[in-house]
Protein backbone atom coordinates (compact mmCIF):
# COMPACT_ATOMS: atom_id res chain seq x y z
CA UNK A 1 0.00 0.00 0.00
CA UNK A 2 2.49 2.58 0.52
CA UNK A 3 4.13 2.72 -2.94
CA UNK A 4 0.38 3.36 -4.21
CA UNK A 5 1.17 7.08 -2.70
CA UNK A 6 4.81 6.75 -2.27
CA UNK A 7 7.50 6.14 -4.91
CA UNK A 8 11.27 3.75 -4.75
CA UNK A 9 13.06 7.05 -3.66
CA UNK A 10 10.80 7.92 -0.53
CA UNK A 11 8.96 10.86 -2.32
CA UNK A 12 4.94 11.20 -2.53
CA UNK A 13 4.13 9.91 -6.40
CA UNK A 14 3.50 13.45 -8.76
CA UNK A 15 -0.60 12.37 -9.20
CA UNK A 16 -1.52 12.61 -5.34
CA UNK A 17 0.73 15.46 -5.35
CA UNK A 18 -1.16 17.42 -7.96
CA UNK A 19 -4.20 16.56 -6.36
CA UNK A 20 -3.77 17.33 -2.98
CA UNK A 21 -2.58 20.88 -4.75
CA UNK A 22 -5.71 21.13 -6.72
CA UNK A 23 -8.10 20.07 -3.51
CA UNK A 24 -6.31 23.11 -1.47
CA UNK A 25 -6.07 25.64 -4.34
CA UNK A 26 -10.02 24.69 -4.77
CA UNK A 27 -11.21 24.90 -0.98
CA UNK A 28 -9.22 28.60 -0.60
CA UNK A 29 -10.82 29.67 -3.71
CA UNK A 30 -14.09 28.81 -3.13
CA UNK A 31 -13.91 29.88 0.37
CA UNK A 32 -12.18 33.67 -0.48
CA UNK A 33 -15.14 33.69 -3.58
CA UNK A 34 -18.25 32.82 -0.72
CA UNK A 35 -16.17 35.64 1.25
CA UNK A 36 -16.40 37.94 -1.17
CA UNK A 37 -20.10 37.26 -1.98
CA UNK A 38 -21.42 37.53 1.56
CA UNK A 39 -19.59 41.09 1.39
CA UNK A 40 -20.66 42.43 -1.79
CA UNK A 41 -17.17 42.62 -2.98
CA UNK A 42 -17.24 40.05 -5.56
CA UNK A 43 -18.41 41.26 -8.48
CA UNK A 44 -18.10 40.67 -12.11
CA UNK A 45 -15.07 42.97 -13.85
CA UNK A 46 -15.08 44.07 -17.33
CA UNK A 47 -12.62 46.63 -17.52
CA UNK A 48 -9.21 46.58 -16.06
CA UNK A 49 -9.44 49.87 -14.51
CA UNK A 50 -11.99 48.87 -12.11
CA UNK A 51 -11.14 48.03 -8.55
CA UNK A 52 -13.00 45.02 -8.05
CA UNK A 53 -10.15 43.47 -9.97
CA UNK A 54 -8.00 43.82 -6.98
CA UNK A 55 -10.31 41.24 -4.65
CA UNK A 56 -10.23 38.81 -7.27
CA UNK A 57 -6.46 38.88 -7.98
CA UNK A 58 -5.74 38.69 -4.25
CA UNK A 59 -7.95 35.92 -3.58
CA UNK A 60 -6.83 34.03 -6.51
CA UNK A 61 -2.84 34.68 -5.55
CA UNK A 62 -3.46 33.50 -2.02
CA UNK A 63 -4.93 30.72 -3.00
CA UNK A 64 -2.28 29.93 -5.16
CA UNK A 65 0.04 30.56 -2.23
CA UNK A 66 -1.70 28.47 0.35
CA UNK A 67 -1.62 25.44 -2.67
CA UNK A 68 2.09 26.11 -3.06
CA UNK A 69 3.40 25.85 0.87
CA UNK A 70 1.36 22.59 0.95
CA UNK A 71 3.28 21.07 -1.80
CA UNK A 72 6.47 22.42 -1.01
CA UNK A 73 6.33 22.18 3.06
CA UNK A 74 4.01 18.60 3.27
CA UNK A 75 4.71 16.97 -0.06
CA UNK A 76 8.45 18.05 -0.53
CA UNK A 77 7.94 18.95 -4.24
CA UNK A 78 9.86 21.46 -5.71
CA UNK A 79 8.95 24.50 -6.86
CA UNK A 80 11.06 26.73 -9.02
CA UNK A 81 11.93 29.71 -6.96
CA UNK A 82 15.54 29.77 -6.76
CA UNK A 83 17.31 33.06 -6.37
CA UNK A 84 19.88 32.04 -8.83
CA UNK A 85 19.71 34.65 -11.64
CA UNK A 86 16.40 35.20 -11.04
CA UNK A 87 16.48 39.05 -11.75
CA UNK A 88 18.03 38.11 -15.12
CA UNK A 89 15.40 35.51 -15.80
CA UNK A 90 12.58 37.74 -15.19
CA UNK A 91 14.08 40.85 -16.89
CA UNK A 92 14.90 38.37 -19.97
CA UNK A 93 10.97 37.26 -19.80
CA UNK A 94 9.48 40.87 -19.94
CA UNK A 95 11.58 41.26 -22.92
CA UNK A 96 10.35 38.60 -24.81
CA UNK A 97 7.34 38.54 -24.10
CA UNK A 98 6.97 42.46 -24.72
CA UNK A 99 8.40 41.84 -28.24
CA UNK A 100 5.96 39.01 -29.18
CA UNK A 101 2.69 40.99 -27.91
CA UNK A 102 4.12 44.20 -30.31
CA UNK A 103 4.01 41.62 -33.19
CA UNK A 104 0.92 40.22 -32.10
CA UNK A 105 -0.46 43.94 -31.76
CA UNK A 106 1.23 45.93 -34.46
CA UNK A 107 0.99 43.63 -37.59
CA UNK A 108 -2.79 43.58 -37.92
CA UNK A 109 -2.24 47.44 -37.07
CA UNK A 110 0.07 47.36 -40.29
CA UNK A 111 -2.37 45.77 -42.00
CA UNK A 112 -5.13 47.82 -41.30
CA UNK A 113 -7.57 45.23 -39.36
CA UNK A 114 -7.00 46.83 -36.02
CA UNK A 115 -6.07 50.55 -35.16
CA UNK A 116 -3.22 52.23 -32.91
CA UNK A 117 -3.07 55.44 -31.56
CA UNK A 118 -1.41 58.02 -29.24
CA UNK A 119 -3.89 58.19 -26.66
CA UNK A 120 -2.55 61.15 -25.06
CA UNK A 121 -2.97 60.35 -21.34
CA UNK A 122 -0.62 63.13 -19.19
CA UNK A 123 2.69 60.86 -17.55
CA UNK A 124 0.67 61.54 -14.18
CA UNK A 125 -1.96 59.65 -14.61
CA UNK A 126 -0.13 56.75 -16.39
CA UNK A 127 1.98 56.83 -13.46
CA UNK A 128 -1.24 55.91 -11.23
CA UNK A 129 -2.48 53.00 -14.10
CA UNK A 130 1.26 51.31 -13.78
CA UNK A 131 0.81 51.36 -10.20
CA UNK A 132 -2.96 50.37 -10.17
CA UNK A 133 -1.64 47.12 -12.46
CA UNK A 134 1.30 46.73 -10.47
CA UNK A 135 -1.38 45.90 -7.18
CA UNK A 136 -4.44 44.36 -9.25
CA UNK A 137 -3.25 43.09 -12.53
CA UNK A 138 0.92 41.40 -11.57
CA UNK A 139 0.01 39.84 -8.88
CA UNK A 140 -2.57 37.48 -11.10
CA UNK A 141 0.01 36.66 -13.41
CA UNK A 142 2.32 35.56 -10.25
CA UNK A 143 -0.53 33.52 -9.03
CA UNK A 144 -1.41 31.71 -11.86
CA UNK A 145 2.32 30.47 -12.59
CA UNK A 146 2.60 29.23 -8.98
CA UNK A 147 -0.99 27.41 -9.98
CA UNK A 148 -0.22 25.67 -12.85
CA UNK A 149 3.50 26.02 -13.53
CA UNK A 150 4.90 25.74 -10.63
CA UNK A 151 4.22 22.64 -8.19
CA UNK A 152 2.02 21.01 -10.58
CA UNK A 153 4.42 21.56 -13.59
CA UNK A 154 7.19 20.03 -11.23
CA UNK A 155 5.32 17.40 -10.11
CA UNK A 156 3.91 15.87 -13.52
CA UNK A 157 7.59 16.81 -15.21
CA UNK A 158 8.67 14.13 -12.61
CA UNK A 159 6.56 11.24 -13.06
CA UNK A 160 5.76 11.77 -16.83
CA UNK A 161 8.02 13.47 -19.70
CA UNK A 162 7.52 16.60 -19.14
CA UNK A 163 6.53 17.71 -22.68
CA UNK A 164 3.45 15.33 -21.92
CA UNK A 165 3.31 17.80 -18.57
CA UNK A 166 3.65 21.03 -20.46
CA UNK A 167 1.25 19.78 -23.08
CA UNK A 168 -1.46 19.19 -19.80
CA UNK A 169 -0.74 21.89 -18.24
CA UNK A 170 -0.97 23.85 -21.13
CA UNK A 171 -4.60 22.66 -21.73
CA UNK A 172 -5.29 23.37 -17.74
CA UNK A 173 -4.64 27.15 -18.16
CA UNK A 174 -6.61 27.27 -21.72
CA UNK A 175 -9.38 25.80 -19.58
CA UNK A 176 -8.95 28.00 -17.05
CA UNK A 177 -9.94 30.72 -19.17
CA UNK A 178 -13.08 29.26 -20.63
CA UNK A 179 -14.99 31.57 -18.19
CA UNK A 180 -13.77 35.10 -18.70
CA UNK A 181 -15.75 37.46 -20.84
CA UNK A 182 -15.83 36.72 -24.82
CA UNK A 183 -14.45 33.53 -24.66
CA UNK A 184 -14.84 31.23 -27.10
CA UNK A 185 -13.17 27.48 -27.69
CA UNK A 186 -10.34 29.44 -30.38
CA UNK A 187 -9.69 31.75 -27.08
CA UNK A 188 -8.78 28.83 -25.17
CA UNK A 189 -6.75 27.04 -27.76
CA UNK A 190 -4.40 29.95 -27.99
CA UNK A 191 -4.36 30.81 -24.09
CA UNK A 192 -3.47 27.05 -24.32
CA UNK A 193 -0.44 27.47 -26.60
CA UNK A 194 0.20 30.46 -24.10
CA UNK A 195 0.46 28.32 -21.26
CA UNK A 196 2.81 25.42 -23.74
CA UNK A 197 5.41 28.43 -24.28
CA UNK A 198 5.55 29.54 -20.60
CA UNK A 199 5.73 26.08 -19.04
CA UNK A 200 8.50 25.21 -21.80
CA UNK A 201 10.42 27.86 -21.24
CA UNK A 202 10.04 26.95 -17.65
CA UNK A 203 11.37 23.60 -18.54
CA UNK A 204 14.35 24.80 -20.35
CA UNK A 205 15.24 26.99 -17.62
CA UNK A 206 14.10 25.09 -14.08
CA UNK A 207 13.31 28.22 -13.31
CA UNK A 208 9.40 30.20 -12.63
CA UNK A 209 10.99 33.55 -12.93
CA UNK A 210 11.23 33.72 -16.64
CA UNK A 211 7.62 32.99 -17.06
CA UNK A 212 6.57 35.18 -14.48
CA UNK A 213 8.35 37.51 -16.64
CA UNK A 214 6.95 36.53 -19.38
CA UNK A 215 3.07 36.45 -18.25
CA UNK A 216 3.64 39.58 -16.10
CA UNK A 217 4.46 41.35 -19.49
CA UNK A 218 2.36 39.76 -21.42
CA UNK A 219 -0.27 40.99 -19.94
CA UNK A 220 1.11 44.71 -19.32
CA UNK A 221 1.88 45.23 -23.09
CA UNK A 222 -1.65 43.86 -23.54
CA UNK A 223 -3.24 46.12 -21.42
CA UNK A 224 -1.33 49.23 -20.50
CA UNK A 225 1.06 49.40 -23.49
CA UNK A 226 -1.20 48.94 -26.68
CA UNK A 227 -4.45 49.38 -25.58
CA UNK A 228 -5.81 45.80 -26.15
CA UNK A 229 -8.26 43.44 -23.96
CA UNK A 230 -6.64 41.08 -21.60
CA UNK A 231 -8.43 37.79 -21.61
CA UNK A 232 -11.69 39.23 -22.28
CA UNK A 233 -10.52 41.92 -20.01
CA UNK A 234 -11.26 45.44 -21.77
CA UNK A 235 -8.69 48.47 -21.27
CA UNK A 236 -8.66 51.05 -19.40
CA UNK A 237 -6.67 53.69 -19.30
CA UNK A 238 -3.28 53.07 -21.81
CA UNK A 239 -0.31 54.63 -23.70
CA UNK A 240 -2.08 53.57 -27.03
CA UNK A 241 -5.27 53.61 -27.94
CA UNK A 242 -6.48 50.27 -30.24
CA UNK A 243 -9.83 49.73 -32.32
CA UNK A 244 -10.28 46.35 -33.56
CA UNK A 245 -13.35 44.87 -35.38
CA UNK A 246 -15.96 43.20 -32.96
CA UNK A 247 -16.01 39.84 -35.11
CA UNK A 248 -13.18 37.42 -34.04
CA UNK A 249 -10.73 36.82 -37.16
CA UNK A 250 -7.49 36.04 -38.23
CA UNK A 251 -6.14 39.28 -37.04
CA UNK A 252 -8.42 40.25 -34.24
CA UNK A 253 -9.53 38.38 -31.50
CA UNK A 254 -12.55 40.89 -30.80
CA UNK A 255 -13.43 41.44 -27.55
CA UNK A 256 -11.36 38.64 -25.85
CA UNK A 257 -8.22 40.23 -27.04
CA UNK A 258 -5.16 39.28 -29.34
CA UNK A 259 -5.39 35.98 -27.64
CA UNK A 260 -8.06 34.40 -29.87
CA UNK A 261 -6.81 35.54 -33.02
CA UNK A 262 -4.99 33.43 -35.51
CA UNK A 263 -1.99 35.59 -36.46
CA UNK A 264 -1.25 35.26 -32.40
CA UNK A 265 -1.39 31.83 -32.71
CA UNK A 266 1.13 31.54 -35.41
CA UNK A 267 3.15 33.53 -32.80
CA UNK A 268 2.70 31.33 -30.20
CA UNK A 269 2.95 27.96 -32.44
CA UNK A 270 6.92 29.35 -33.19
CA UNK A 271 7.71 31.00 -29.68
CA UNK A 272 6.48 26.89 -28.24
CA UNK A 273 9.21 25.34 -31.45
CA UNK A 274 11.74 27.85 -30.68
CA UNK A 275 12.09 27.42 -27.04
CA UNK A 276 11.95 23.02 -27.85
CA UNK A 277 14.62 23.81 -29.97
CA UNK A 278 16.61 26.46 -28.58
CA UNK A 279 20.16 24.58 -27.35
CA UNK A 280 20.70 24.28 -23.92
CA UNK A 281 23.51 25.46 -22.35
CA UNK A 282 26.49 24.18 -22.20
CA UNK A 283 27.61 22.39 -18.43
CA UNK A 284 31.62 24.16 -17.86
CA UNK A 285 34.19 22.19 -17.40
CA UNK A 286 35.63 22.38 -13.21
Amino acid sequence: MKHVFVSEDGRVRSGWVVAAFAAVATVVMGGAQVALAVTGLGQAVRTLDDPSLAFVTWSTAFAALAATLVGRLLLREEVGLSRTKAGRHFALGLGLSLGLVALACGVPAVAGVTTLAWSGVPASRLVVVLAQHALCVAPTAFAEELLVRGVPLKALSRGLHPVAAVAMTGLAFGALHLSNPSASWVAAVNVALVGAWFGAVAVRTHSLWKPFGLHVGWNFAEGVLFGQPVSGLLPGTSVLTARWPKQPGFFSGGDFGPEAAGWTAVLLAAAVIATALWPRPQAHAP
